[in-house]
């Protein structure tokens, strides 16, 4: 009976703190006068290479569809923190690898691209592509093949040397996967996740030459020499455009050494470089808001390859993202209406139905395939609305996403332009112009409905700065089209110590997003005492003023050290 007594008081306890954490971000240790962390330190020289992965599908598809989420589910101070859901507890811990500001640092598995920096439209062009796909300099030579699946490929090499890997649509939809897998690559690539160069490329099958040696499984598994019989049923299996010419998509092989598929939980224990675990990473996190803009259902782990890369200072581990057929409405082997709204096994919506007997009827079912526009497959924006995205399999780390992850991601795709969209959809190279405006129009639908989404429950208040006397922010709601219409600000300024304490100060309405530093209740303190000046900044965008936002300025440097972020 005392023992559980004790658990009782110790619940209790635990909900008690929960939600009186819950208005805030949990502070990381005292405000610091130092620079802010832009570059995470996971790119050490490697002294050892770690040992290939090679994680079988159906294992994957079991720690994902069971022994994992009953874990997740059952795991204690998580129960205890859905409790507190209903007071803004967060289900989840915040990720770990963000800077003061809430960014995630440049590393190893993410880039800063579109999100911080100016990115002209034209860049999504190549993306990280070096050149259009093999040359046509000479013949292509096929050094390896996969002929098991409904899609067929094979490896080529081109005359210049590089290796690509060549992968197709399927009879009944040659344009949507290949189309799908580029656009959704160069959109990755500008949101900062390291993809590899891949490309809407087109052949005639006498510009193939099959090398010598090369091996291929056959039907009944085994290894055997692949001869020209062999690539002409692959070839058949594909489509032919009237000018004899067949499409395809270029993947070019990654440099370094491949050693396997990153997990979204856990990390490499023989990589000292991983040292956070995966489902913490920010990025991570919030590839779940970009699958759901792109329905990038399949993002298993088996869609990502770590690369052994040769660095200044010697090897390291880079975390790619691969392969993208499967997004945008469409498969590699078909699509199912349902993909990116439940997972393969749902119980709660096999359940759903069956009460509802016949009577629900689930959204997704409400979402036609779109019959005038067939490479657009089922990629809409009117039944969409945020925050609904399953994947085909579930994911850890999306599992684990908090608000201010989901807001992080939002920002990144609030500064995606619609003439952004339009050059990204272009390099799908569709075949006709109302499909290519069709995807670049719904690709900026989602957007705006995502960003909104998240927008509404973390104020958008970013981009903190110091000119002059005036600390100077932008409010990317209105910055990036997100709302439209005047916006209302209340800012409180206070000097506080390092432990972000400080006197009371009052709100004041400003019109701009600009407020002056140089004000009595701030320079009455002694800088020696309270050597920070906090700005709290909301904004009423017509009903009521929303989250705050706090952004801490050093006194002595001048620079913006810290920003915390409130949520709904």
């Amino acid at each position: 009976m005392g023992v559980f007594r004790f658990r009782c008081v110790e619940l209790l306890l635990t909900i008690t703190v929960a939600v009186a954490m819950a208005p805030s971000l949990v502070h990381a240790g005292q405000l610091v006068d130092a620079p802010v962390l832009w570059t995470a330190d996971d790119m050490r020289p490697l002294e050892e290479t770690p040992a290939e992965r090679d994680p079988i599908v159906h294992w994957t598809f079991y720690e994902a569809g069971f022994s994992r989420p009953t874990e997740y589910l059952l795991n204690f101070p998580r129960l205890v923190r859905r409790i507190g859901a209903p007071f803004g507890v967060e289900k989840d811990p915040e990720s770990v690898n963000m800077n003061r500001l809430g960014e995630v640092p440049n590393s190893s598995w993410f880039t800063n691209r579109i999100g911080l920096f100016p990115l002209p439209p034209s860049a999504l062009e190549l993306g990280p592509n070096e050149m259009r796909g093999p040359s046509h300099d000479a013949p292509w030579s096929v050094v390896g093949a996969k002929t098991q699946g409904v899609t067929p490929g094979f490896t080529i090499e081109d005359a210049n040397g590089n290796r690509f890997l060549i992968k197709f649509g399927t009879l009944t939809a040659p344009v949507a996967p290949t189309a799908a897998g580029v656009v959704s690559q160069r959109l990755l690539w500008a949101a900062g996740y390291w993809v590899p160069q891949d490309e809407v490329v087109h052949f005639r099958p006498e510009e193939l030459a099959l090398a010598e040696g090369v091996q291929m499984r056959d039907a009944s598994g085994h290894k055997r020499l692949m001869t020209s019989e062999d690539l002409e049923s692959i070839l058949d299996r594909v489509e032919h455009m009237p000018d004899g010419r067949i499409r395809a998509l270029s993947s070019r092989f990654l440099s370094g050494r491949p050693i396997g598929p990153f997990d979204y939980q856990g990390r490499r224990e023989d990589d000292p470089n991983d040292t956070i675990s995966h489902q913490y990473r920010r990025e991570l996190r919030a590839l779940n808001v970009f699958a759901e803009w792109l329905i990038h259902f399949d993002t298993k782990q088996q869609n990502t390859l770590d690369m052994v890369i040769e660095g200044p200072a010697g090897p390291y581990v880079r975390h790619y993202l691969i392969d993208f057929a499967s997004t945008l409405g469409t498969g590699a082997e078909g699509f199912a209406g349902n993909w990116g709204w439940e997972v393969s096994l749902d119980p709660a919506a096999i359940v759903g139905r069956a009460l509802g007997v016949g009577i629900a009827v689930p959204d997704y079912r409400q979402v036609q395939l779109n019959a005038e526009m067939p490479a657009a497959g089922w990629y809409e924006s009117e039944q969409f609305s945020a925050n609904g995205f399953r994947p085909m399999m579930q994911n850890p780390a999306f599992q684990r996403m908090s608000v201010r992850d989901g807001y992080w991601a939002a920002k990144i795709l609030s500064a995606f332009t619609d003439e952004h969209l339009r050059v990204a959809a272009a390099q799908g190279q569709y075949r006709d112009a109302a499909t290519r405006e069709y995807m670049a129009r719904t690709l900026a639908e989602r957007r705006d409905k995502i960003c909104e989404y998240w927008f509404d429950r973390v104020a958008p208040m970013d981009f903190f700065i110091v000119r002059g006397k005036e600390v100077v922010w932008q409010d990317l709601g209105l910055r990036n089209s997100v709302y439209e219409g005047a916006s209302a600000y209340r800012v409180r300024l206070r000097a506080v110590d390092a432990e972000r304490e400080g006197n009371d100060a009052d709100w004041t309405t400003v019109n701009r997003t600009a407020v002056r530093t140089d004000i009595s209740s701030i320079s009455d303190e002694p800088v020696g005492t309270h050597p920070f000046v906090e700005l709290t900044v909301q904004v009423d965008r017509g009903d009521s003023f929303g989250p705050s936002v706090r952004c801490y300025v050093s006194r002595v440097s001048g620079r913006v050290v810290e920003v915390q972020r409130d949520r709904r």
